[in-house]
């Protein structure tokens, strides 16, 4: 506890971090308007008006803060569990509240991106162009999204066009080799809106074979129908290769142990309210991954080739009556394709249908309950149903929170159809496999001061997992494992955030969350779940212009298996500063000069035991608009 009132200290004192929206150009705000969510009902609504909890992440913090991929985006949000098997661009998975990384479901506006085969998602290959904000909502979710929505959603937005058509370019040059491109341009002209992306990386790693390659390209094209109707399509393109310099655990050095993965996407949507009371929204889209591994220095020389694909059909109907209720029908039809060459190619299919209902009373009592069935083809059918509320205290502007809900995980393509490893074994997949099932509630209250320029928040969750897929030893002589429902868990913990703005231009934030969890098959704790992580951030616009930030992120020591030591708990301190120039050259307008400092005291710290973090790493850029 010494040390992290220590480091509380370097950050008050640095007095830093990140500018809430439009921060760099108008300072920082007293009275922020309430943002419009989108993933918590599958319908855009005030935040204050939903039960769950739910962070949003906007385009300006973002920028503000010169983040290059979404995961350090995510690092401070509360019962997130960030964690980077090595350096950038290695491996990085998010979970939430106790569930793992398979039991989050991740969308890209609305659409899922998660790997078939291994049922996570790696977030060191999403960069941040052309985001306009990350929606976060933890909790059982799926109600509204099916499978893989246990601990809650991630939904990452693409920015729209708007304004004049404009156009940026930013370069970046810092240590470890690093040099990183950006190029866009969007903007919106009579019923056409649009915007356009691409960006370079390029790292040169702390070790042998640690380089980091990634380009991505990013569009959105709009056109505005009658009656507030529109047609939107949007297509994500990612193309990564990594260096793994790790055989299993350092400092076991490989030399050319790789691994590329391509990720494409499109998606189709029509939005169209035809009546006062009736509205509806139509999305096709259509979502393919690649990923290969070689290793030509192994005796064994392994290699891996991995092709999912998935197609989906998603079909909303919202039913209005008054400003009083909001009854909506979703239909939901998914078609997915795994491919591991060599071992299986199988094709599962998804019908879904759900019913949800928003009940808005007197203004200050919100209550959304639904209702869904899933009947998959390989392991049949399951039904959900989740309830969440919301109530305003107006007078001493105070909201209090609740929500329940069921959850479930799919198995993955691996579970089902892996085949088995040594030929005296059988498969390790398991065709007869259930899905994981969940339990969850939560509740809390959100308190505002002194105009709102105070504000804190605080949660308590509880979760309980059954039928948790696990492999089990079926064979002791031959050393044979199988996929098997054979585990039960629970997580329950607190979340506690505040912020206060004591003056205009000046922010601090803080956020803890406390987890508790245990795997009641063993008794143990679950692996890679920190007890206790604490975020704080500061935000300081000294000039007009001028803009200087930190951020101090805790993590106590982790569980790691029976038999082996926790990995550490560990301390970053990362900085970072922004100076729009007051000139105009020529045709550029908005030049901004930017430095970002990542691990800004050098600490010696694993996300991910076995795998260093990255040192000290300084990124420098210039940014302009023409």
């Amino acid at each position: 506890m010494v040390r992290i009132w220590r480091w509380s200290g370097v950050v008050l004192a640095v007095g830093v971090w990140v500018a809430p929206a439009a921060a760099q150009e108008t300072g920082l705000p007293v009275k922020v308007a309430e943002p419009v969510v989108v993933t918590a009902t599958r319908l855009e609504e005030p935040l204050e008006q939903i039960g769950a909890s739910v962070t949003v992440i906007p385009e300006e913090v973002l920028r503000a803060q010169e983040y290059r991929t979404i995961d350090e985006a995510l690092r401070t949000v509360p019962g997130l569990e960030v964690q980077r098997s090595g350096s950038l661009g290695k491996i990085t998975t998010v979970r939430i509240r106790g569930a793992g990384a398979a039991q989050i479901q991740v969308l890209i506006d609305g659409v899922r991106v998660k790997s078939l085969t291994s049922g996570d998602f790696d977030f060191a290959d999403l960069p941040v162009d052309a985001i306009e904000r990350i929606e976060v909502v933890r909790g059982p979710q799926s109600t509204l999204y099916g499978a893989d929505a246990i601990g809650g959603v991630i939904n990452i937005i693409t920015k729209r066009g708007r304004g004049a058509p404009s156009a940026f370019a930013n370069l970046e040059v810092g240590n470890y080799d690093t040099y990183r491109e950006r190029a866009g341009i969007s903007g919106a002209n009579g019923p056409w809106d649009f915007s356009l992306g691409v960006s370079r990386l390029d790292f040169g790693g702390q070790f042998l074979n640690d380089d980091h390659e990634l380009t991505s390209v990013n569009g959105r094209l709009g056109y505005a129908l009658p009656n507030r109707g529109e047609v939107a399509l949007v297509a994500r393109y990612s193309d990564a290769h990594r260096g793994i310099p790790f055989r299993t655990t350092f400092p076991d050095f490989d030399t050319n142990r790789t691994q590329d993965d391509t990720l494409a996407l499109v998606s189709l949507e029509w939005r169209q309210p035809w009546v006062t009371w009736y509205e509806h929204a139509l999305r096709l889209s259509a979502m393919r991954s690649t990923l290969t591994f070689r290793d030509p220095d192994s005796a064994f020389e392994p290699r891996s080739d991995i092709e999912t694909e998935r197609r989906e059909v998603d079909w909303l109907h919202h039913v209005h009556v008054g400003t009083v209720d909001t009854v909506t029908v979703g239909l939901e039809y998914r078609n997915e394709e795994g491919t591991v060459k060599g071992s299986f190619s199988e094709i599962t299919d998804t019908w879904a249908v759900f019913l949800q209902n928003e009940l808005r009373l007197f203004e200050r009592f919100f209550l959304t309950a639904g209702v869904r069935h899933d009947d998959n083809s390989a392991f049949g059918d399951e039904t959900t149903a989740r309830a969440a509320g919301s109530y305003l205290l107006r007078a001493t502007d105070t909201r209090l929170k609740a929500s329940w809900g069921q959850g479930f995980r799919a198995p993955t393509f691996n579970d089902l159809f892996f085949p088995a490893t040594f030929p005296p074994c059988p498969a390790f997949g398991n065709p007869d496999l259930r899905p994981e099932e969940s339990e969850s509630w939560d509740a809390g209250l959100e308190q505002h001061f002194w105009q709102r320029r105070v504000r804190l928040g605080a949660t308590y969750f509880r979760n309980d997992f059954e039928n948790l897929i696990q492999a089990a030893l079926i064979d002791p002589v031959n050393f044979c494992f199988q996929a098997q429902n054979v585990g039960h868990a629970r997580s329950e913990g607190v979340e506690v955030e505040a912020s206060v703005a004591p003056i205009d231009g000046f922010l601090l934030t803080g956020a803890y969350t406390h987890t508790d969890t245990e795997d009641r098959t063993t008794g143990q704790p679950l692996r890679r779940f920190a007890p206790n992580r604490w975020g704080f951030t500061a935000t300081w616009e000294i000039l007009r212009g001028l803009t200087l930030g930190a951020e101090l992120l805790v993590v106590s020591s982790q569980f790691e298996g029976e038999g082996r030591p926790r990995n550490d708990g560990y301390t970053v301190v990362n900085a970072v500063t922004s100076y729009r120039l007051p000139w105009r050259f020529g045709f550029l307008s908005d030049v901004t000069l930017h430095l970002r400092v990542n691990n800004l005291l050098n600490e010696d710290y694993s996300e991910a035991q076995g795998f260093p973090a990255l040192g000290t790493h300084v990124v420098a850029g210039i940014r302009g608009r023409f």
